[in-house]
């Protein structure tokens, strides 16, 4: 990990935080985006390459132990909690976002025949509900199988509401 303290809110390094209000670049990219202090730390843990984490000083000092878990190429930007808006677009008040590469998608056939219990989505289209479905899912060490007209598991919202199952 290598910290960056950010003292302007343009500053060109952070370019990929521009459009992370907006999940089709983020898949376009290849990317998606863990937010908030438990997703990340949870991201850190899991099988995802982290390309970068952009932090307030609350949540680097909260996260520092997670953190020191990456790759020292990985750089940790920390900003301005006002600064979050602009370089985002959107209001975050979690103050803390990474970005890490999409893992490449598994064969369904792989999924079923190493589940010890699956669950089945089609069609779920709310960021909300498959979060959940994540959440749930993992809480009784079950697998989760979706159909190509769910919404992204990866997609932030969705991410967020399952605590960060669908990391896993």
């Amino acid at each position: 990990m290598t910290v960056v303290h950010i003292e302007r809110f343009d500053d060109p390094r952070l370019a990929a935080y521009r459009g992370v209000a907006d999940a089709e670049l983020m898949e376009r990219s290849g990317l998606f985006v863990g937010e908030g202090r438990l997703v990340v730390s949870r991201l850190v843990d899991a099988r995802h390459r982290v390309r970068s984490v952009l932090v307030n000083a609350a949540s680097y000092s909260a996260l520092a132990p997670s953190l020191q878990r990456l790759d020292a190429s990985v750089p940790v930007y920390v900003c301005d909690t006002d600064d979050f808006s602009r370089i985002t677009g959107f209001n975050l008040h979690r103050g803390c976002l990474a970005l890490a590469e999409r893992p490449e998608a598994r064969d369904p056939r792989e999924v079923i025949r190493t589940a010890r219990l699956l669950v089945v989505l089609e069609g779920v289209t709310d960021a909300d509900n498959v979060g959940s479905a994540f959440r749930n899912a993992a809480a009784f060490g079950a697998s989760v199988l979706l159909s190509p007209a769910c919404c992204d598991p990866l997609y932030r919202k969705a991410i967020r509401t399952s605590m960060g199952a669908a990391l896993r």
